[in-house]
């Protein structure tokens, strides 16, 4: 795969996310997308066979940014509190504004779950295991989570936390706010071993 073709294949999932987000997925026709990328609908279709193809990719290259993103956020030198509040929104922040300033967001999120099902599955998983694994960090640093039941539960608890917010609030700032303020609520239930000792 050359670089111009994977140029290409980003300039289409961009102008796809637009466009579904702005019209629909069923009043988005391929030539739109092809028209709004700036390519011609034979390159459209070398690399998407039909828009069932394109709307796959784009759910999965949403779950491997937001992902991506919410890894990199992480960051052991942050207070627990600003580590949280920083992963939950790099991996729902897109997500949230999709939802919230396109016109079809919500509904792009709920389109034909058959299609999308392994996508969101791979979404759930990832960011779990990588809560999972700040759960973990924070205890190699003196947290007890026992008040979340361990990692796992403390895992559980923020992914479930952070997505229902996200489908509760309709303003950035109030949702931004709400992050912060379960980021401090999550890292005072969370006991310091060194607190405790001496």
């Amino acid at each position: 795969m050359s670089i111009m073709f994977d140029a290409n294949a980003d300039r289409i999932l961009a102008a796809a996310l637009m466009l579904f987000g702005r019209h629909g997925f069923q009043r988005t026709s391929m030539a739109d997308i092809a028209g709004e990328a700036g390519i011609a609908r034979a390159t459209l279709y070398l690399r998407f066979t039909n828009k069932r193809a394109l709307f796959e990719a784009l759910a999965a290259s949403l779950v491997d940014r937001a992902l991506a993103e919410a890894e990199a956020a992480w960051n052991a030198d942050l207070d627990l509190a600003q580590g949280i509040e920083a992963v939950v929104l790099a991996k729902e922040m897109n997500f949230f504004r999709l939802i919230n300033t396109t016109p079809h967001g919500a509904e792009l999120l709920a389109i034909d779950a058959d299609l999308t099902a392994r996508h969101v599955a791979r979404l759930d998983e990832g960011y779990a295991g990588l809560l999972e694994r700040c759960g973990q960090d924070a205890e190699r640093r003196g947290a007890d989570l026992d008040a979340f039941g361990g990692p796992a539960g403390f895992a559980q608890f923020l992914a479930t936390a952070g997505a229902g917010l996200k489908h509760e609030l309709h303003s950035e700032d109030a949702y931004r706010e709400a992050v912060h303020r379960l980021a401090r609520v999550t890292a005072r239930a969370t006991i310091w071993k060194k607190e405790t000792e001496g």
